[in-house]
């Protein structure tokens, strides 16, 4: 300490502004103003000043050269961040503890630093980021494998798709390019769900390197380190809920061609190329058929003049014209598992005529109930068995025959 700086008196700022004139008493830290001790005691009266301090005016170059090494509080720019509160992980200036964290144990963090790089917490923490870096490194492998193993399902899907289109006949290459685009939104559509988690997951890993890279930057600064450390440690907790929903969402559906054994015989009245077969168990443990597009359901009124001309030979689903609580595939019809009611119901858009024939093989009765099967008007109830109303004919799977 020079001599110079024991006898050098500054004038009270305060009172400087009142147009009056006192000698300071000391150095007021927090405003970073010279004060005379009434001005001072006064100036402590207000709430947010209580933990204000006063020092030496010579002691006060010495504080604020220690205090160039501070950040400046994003709130407060005119404060320094020196406080930290354990309970909620925050740094902050006086002012922001006050404000914001009055009911916790406020701690200073000069007090704190010292060996913080040698203690467990910082050790734990740097195990954290490499424990979290390693599994999103991993996770991108993973993603890397599912993509190769959407483009192997639709090369499989798609050979099978061509190489039954070749067996038959040329008029449905039409049906073939349709059905090959169906797979293609497929995988378009697991490709920009699987792109989207690897760039979410690259996102991860790039954070992960920067605050590997930031702490090993920051071992030689121990106040800088330890507001890494913090911000780093509540980013973690968010970087673990992350990763398990990308590891939860990086599941890709497989699926495979089916053909349709009857449009082998039926190619040139047919008007689907076969179905998309997922191998995906439902509740009753068969699999799931899909098709590209749904078959539309006709009015009753509006599909009778054409069902007079429908050929008798037409798939299932290009020619009915109601149908209630069931399953189409190809040319087999079963009823719905999970159907509210008791009766389901497809009814024919061919019109029966004198010395009609049309043949229908029954080949399950399922666990119970009775299957119908019959020719009725067209204003017959839709509630009723064929055989059961006026006008109709129906074959009970009981072995009875009903009419009228």
């Amino acid at each position: 300490m020079e001599i110079s700086d024991i006898k050098l008196r500054y004038n009270c700022e305060p009172c400087t502004h009142l147009k009056t004139s006192a000698f300071s008493d000391g150095f007021c830290l927090q405003c970073e103003e010279e004060m005379c001790q009434r001005c001072f005691d006064t100036h402590k009266q207000f709430k947010l000043n209580r933990g204000h301090q006063l020092v030496h005016s010579v002691e006060a170059k010495s504080k604020s050269k220690e205090r160039t090494k501070f950040d400046n509080c994003t709130k407060h720019l005119n404060k320094y961040i020196e406080f930290f509160c354990p309970e909620h992980g925050q740094v902050g200036c006086g002012d922001c503890m006050v404000i914001s964290h009055k009911p916790c144990k406020i701690k200073n963090i000069l007090q704190h630093i010292d060996g913080y790089k040698n203690s467990a917490e910082f050790k734990q923490l740097k195990k954290d980021i490499e424990k979290y870096d390693g599994e999103a490194r991993s996770m991108l492998q993973s993603i890397g494998r599912s993509k190769d193993h959407i483009k192997d399902v639709n090369k499989k899907f798609a050979l099978d798709v061509k190489l039954f289109r070749d067996e038959i006949i040329s008029h449905i290459t039409k049906l073939a390019d349709a059905m090959l685009k169906y797979g293609d939104d497929i995988m378009a559509a697991d490709m920009k769900k699987i792109e989207n988690l690897e760039k979410e997951n690259k996102s991860l890993v790039d954070e992960t390197n920067g605050m590997r890279v930031t702490l090993q930057s920051e071992v030689d600064q121990p106040y800088k380190l330890f507001i890494s450390s913090l911000s780093y440690t509540q980013n973690l907790h968010l970087f673990h809920h992350q990763l398990e929903r990308i590891k939860y969402n990086n599941t890709i559906e497989t699926y495979n061609f089916k053909r349709d054994c009857n449009l082998e015989q039926l190619v040139k009245t047919c008007k689907q190329l076969g179905t998309v077969h997922k191998p995906k168990e439902s509740d009753n443990g068969s699999s799931v058929l899909c098709y590209p597009k749904e078959t539309v359901r006709e009015n009753r009124a509006t599909s009778t003049k054409k069902a007079q001309h429908s050929p008798a030979n037409q798939p299932l689903p290009g020619r009915q014209l109601v149908c209630k609580k069931l399953i189409i595939a190809g040319e087999f019809i079963s009823f719905a598992e999970k159907a509210n009611g008791y009766l389901g119901l497809f009814i024919n858009t061919h019109t029966v005529k004198h010395r009609d024939i049309f043949e229908i093989e029954i080949v399950s009765l399922g666990s119970g109930g009775v299957i119908a099967i019959g020719a009725v008007p067209d204003d017959f109830p839709d509630n009723l068995l064929p055989g059961l109303g006026n006008d109709s004919h129906g074959y009970h799977s009981d072995g009875s025959v009903y009419q009228n």
